[in-house]
């Protein structure tokens, strides 16, 4: 069996069904990164997957260090085994929570969920405590997890689908679910009266960005149950933005290629498309979603203006929260959880701390975007919910 060497370890390669080692992780729950943030509710995020089989070549973490480096550089996919326990006892350290995120850097139903099933155990440990739970595919949600999420009333699930054609969802995403079983996912998690969430994220100049193209797929998704739009533009971090450009020439032609060239030229974090085209895209998605009666909103649009990074959620977003659903904060009674007082969940814009957790309110102080902690969560158990 092939060995792969890391530090003063050495993990076996297992190449079936795809190439992938066993890790041991110590892992934490935690919130969104620091720094600039438009995302107004909190999450605990996890990522029992480093890595994804789906193969997209302009993914974002492919950028990050670490193991998604050697992900990025060999292929091989991490896997935090036994995870789900970690993520059990966690949980029961704490007396307030929020909604559980799976998975901010990978799929959680990609090919070795399959295998080692992480996502629907993790799945388990929030439902089974009454914390609601989310997860971004783009892969088939299976059966039983939506069997679970339905029994907890805030668990929802988003589903990116970038085109309503399949012959191009075959570029973007190769071992991702075909353009119709994305569309299911939607309709059988509506049945159940789960919120559903389309993400057309990212859209691709010159390449997703007709018009007719995307209004059926809004209205597609609309037909199929989805209660609310996330849409953003590619945005091409710098460590991978030679990577992404040459596959875009390999894949679309040297025309294309050229007019990304051109097109991106702005940098706020990553390298953005124009601010006019951006906007100009932006407002035809808010007028198509208005007229098809669904909330819309952009996830991590940004733009400077008089030196300072403003996000575009302000000029475009039409619900409450950014995923269309507000979710309060979550505090244990007995065994499990259940939703705090008048909370709605809006932190990153909320002054009057309903949840009563000052550090939550976020609204009365910009500059206090962090990072929220495990440990964080710990204390805010210990200081504020004492059952």
């Amino acid at each position: 069996m092939e060995l792969l060497k890391l530090a003063k370890k050495t993990y076996p390669i297992f190449k079936k069904p795809t190439a992938h080692c066993i890790i041991s992780t110590k892992k934490e729950l935690h919130g969104w990164y620091p720094g600039k943030r438009e995302c107004t509710s909190e999450r605990l995020l996890i990522n029992p997957y480093n890595g994804c089989s789906v193969g997209c070549f302009y993914c974002y973490a492919r950028a990050l260090p670490g193991y998604f480096e050697i992900f990025h550089k060999q292929n091989i996919i991490f896997v935090a085994n036994e995870f789900d326990r970690r993520v059990g006892e966690q949980l029961d350290s704490l007396n307030v929570a929020s909604c559980g995120y799976l998975s901010p850097v990978s799929d959680p139903f990609q090919e070795l969920e399959n295998v080692y099933k992480l996502s629907k155990k993790i799945t388990v440990e929030f439902i089974k405590r009454n914390i609601p739970i989310e997860f971004i595919t783009k892969c088939k949600i299976p059966p039983d997890v939506i069997e679970l999420i339905k029994q907890q009333r805030h668990s929802f699930v988003q589903v990116s689908i970038l085109t309503v054609h399949d012959k191009l969802r075959r570029i973007f995403s190769p071992f991702g679910a075909d353009t119709q079983t994305l569309f299911d996912n939607l309709k059988r998690a509506s049945k159940e009266r789960i919120h559903t969430v389309l993400r057309i994220d990212p859209i691709f100049p010159f390449i997703t960005d007709k018009k007719a193209d995307l209004e059926i797929l809004i209205k597609k998704a609309v037909d199929c149950g989805a209660n609310h739009i996330v849409a953003s533009i590619l945005d091409i971090p710098l460590r991978i933005y030679n990577w992404v450009l040459l596959s875009i020439k390999k894949k679309f032609g040297f025309q294309i290629y050229s007019s990304y060239r051109r097109l991106y030229c702005e940098r706020i974090g990553y390298i953005n498309a124009r601010i006019d085209y951006r906007k100009a895209i932006f407002e035809f998605l808010r007028k198509i979603s208005d007229k098809n009666k669904i909330s819309f909103a952009l996830c991590m649009e940004y733009e400077l203006k008089e030196g300072k990074i403003l996000g575009l959620n302000r000029e475009f977003m039409s619900s409450y929260n950014c995923e269309g659903i507000n979710i309060p904060i979550y505090v244990r009674k007995g065994d499990k959880f259940f939703p705090w007082g008048n909370c709605f969940g809006n932190c990153l814009n909320c002054k009057d701390a309903l949840c009563g957790i000052e550090e939550l309110a976020m609204a009365k102080d910009q500059n206090s975007k962090k990072a929220f902690t495990l440990k964080d969560y710990r204390r805010w158990s210990q200081i504020y919910f004492k059952f």
